[in-house]
Parts: C-alpha cells; sequence; structure tokens
C-alpha cells in the first residue's frame, strides 16, 4: 500500500525491453523510446525541495505532488502523448503461492 492514490511499483529488468509493443514474453514485456522525455526531481521540487516532498503520508499532498508532476511533463513536452494506465495481468496469488 502507498500513500499515492493508484500508486503502482514498475521493474523493468534489461532482459524485458524490446522493439515495438510489448508482446508480454519474457525477452519483451516493455518497450521505451530514446533519448527519453525527462523530468528532474530539481525541476519538479524547485529550490526548496524539503517543502515539496513534506508530509509523505498525507494522500491529498501526494496527488498534488503527483499532478505537478505531470504538469511539468507536459509543459515541457507539449506534443507528447498522454499516458494511461497499462493493463497489467499480474495475479499476485499465484506468484506468491
Amino acid at each position: 500500500e502507498t500513500h499515492y492514490d493508484g500508486g503502482v511499483w514498475y521493474s523493468l529488468p534489461g532482459e524485458g525491453a524490446c522493439d515495438g509493443p510489448p508482446t508480454g514474453a519474457a525477452d519483451c514485456t516493455y518497450s521505451y523510446s530514446w533519448p527519453p522525455e525527462e523530468i528532474s526531481l530539481d525541476e519538479l521540487a524547485g529550490a526548496d525541495s524539503s517543502a515539496f516532498w513534506a508530509r509523505a503520508d498525507d494522500d491529498q499532498a501526494n496527488a498534488r505532488k503527483v499532478q505537478a508532476a505531470a504538469d511539468l511533463f507536459k509543459r515541457k513536452y507539449p506534443e507528447s502523448a498522454s499516458l494511461t494506465e497499462p493493463w497489467c495481468n499480474f495475479d499476485f496469488q499465484k506468484f506468491w503461492h
């Protein structure tokens, strides 16, 4: 559980990278573009980073942080496609039991 609504941890192992859309095969679980479109934590948090990251257990404050990151990314890369939450067929019970 996280204090970020809808928060998901992703693991992107090197052996899963592939060209084109991911197929789900062991050697093709994700793809990416190069050079990457990225924002830095310094850009996001600004000069007073301790204030930005304060209240880590506050769901509403964290929602504002996520929105700030999305807004900054959109300003920096206005032509970039909006991302949606990827479909995931991970079965926790099957994996861990």
